[in-house]
């Protein structure tokens, strides 16, 4: 598989499956098909796209995710392949049983990495603050009981993108950007969550029970810094619309490479192995999770 993200965009659209393919038409026009083997995450960007079930039941059984956006391109609701793991009942019987103060210690660890992986982005785009980002991240305790994450990000938000911004997913222009390519790391993650067997409603740390994805989120928190670094990087006054060319090079950040126990990895695979890690880690009571970490080596590569 491939790990394509395969967008529909435009209106007026109708899916089909055909031989292993899906099949893009519009009105009787045949637009284009893709494998099956070759998509990772369905993105249906656009309101009036039509398909039937058989094409979500298809993408399930191949592990892959469709997401559905809403407005600015924010995720409105996921379609998962909840059954694909064979030791789905033990794995999630140790979702359930962990602890409070191992979920906390897990949760300690994401957010000194996600502060770390924001000190990389200013570094990276010649900002300052990255020594206050640093230093916020080696203070971060057990469940961030000080909430350090919400301290560290009024600082980030300020230094990278100027002190009037402000992080809304319902605001047009960096936001939309934002939303668009958090909503492509998100559903990667989720896939990588729900492949590894575990439940993707049972968090770490978000505890909502409207949020069907709750794991995806607190696992995914580290990967934001990555897509902060590619909006700086290509968003401009004169360019705010979301660009077939602009969505690539936000889809591209699947790609960038983060160094895991396993070796240097591209992104999407790197959420697969520590979601096996979190797994691990519940099954030996232990908050020993790999997480990936960004270096910043690729960064001339980043939104180019």
């Amino acid at each position: 598989m491939l790990n394509r993200v395969l967008e529909i965009c435009k209106e007026n659209r109708y899916l089909s499956l055909n031989r292993g393919f899906i099949v893009i038409k519009h009105d009787s026009e045949e637009l284009g098909k893709v494998p099956l083997d070759d998509i990772g995450v369905l993105l249906l960007s656009a309101q009036g796209v039509s398909f039937s079930k058989n094409i979500l039941n298809a993408l399930a059984e191949k592990g892959c995710i469709t997401i559905l956006c809403g407005k600015n391109y924010a995720p409105q609701s996921m379609v998962l392949p909840l059954y694909s793991h064979y030791h789905f009942a033990k794995i999630i019987k140790n979702q359930i049983d962990a602890s409070l103060p191992l979920k906390k210690r897990i949760w300690q660890q994401i957010v000194i990495q996600k502060i770390k992986n924001q000190a990389m982005t200013l570094r990276l785009c010649k900002k300052e603050d990255v020594e206050l980002l640093e230093k916020i991240a080696s203070m971060v305790k057990s469940g961030d009981s000080e909430n350090r994450e919400a301290y560290a990000a009024r600082m980030y938000w300020k230094a990278l993108f100027g002190k009037d911004f402000i992080r809304d997913k319902d605001l047009p222009g960096i936001n939309s950007f934002l939303n668009y390519g958090y909503a492509i790391m998100r559903s990667a993650m989720a896939r990588a969550v729900c492949s590894s067997g575990l439940i993707p409603s049972l968090g770490i740390h978000h505890d909502n029970n409207l949020n069907q994805f709750a794991l995806a989120d607190d696992l995914f928190e580290i990967y934001r810094p990555m897509i902060d670094c590619i909006v700086y990087r290509i968003y401009s006054d004169d360019l705010q619309e979301l660009t077939p060319e602009i969505k690539r090079k936000l889809t591209d950040a699947l790609w960038i490479k983060v160094h895991t126990a396993e070796g240097d990895s591209p992104a999407f695979q790197s959420m697969q192995y520590m979601t096996a890690s979190y797994v691990h880690a519940l099954e030996d009571k232990k908050a020993a999770i790999d997480l990936p970490v960004w270096t910043g080596d690729e960064y001339e590569a980043v939104g180019t």
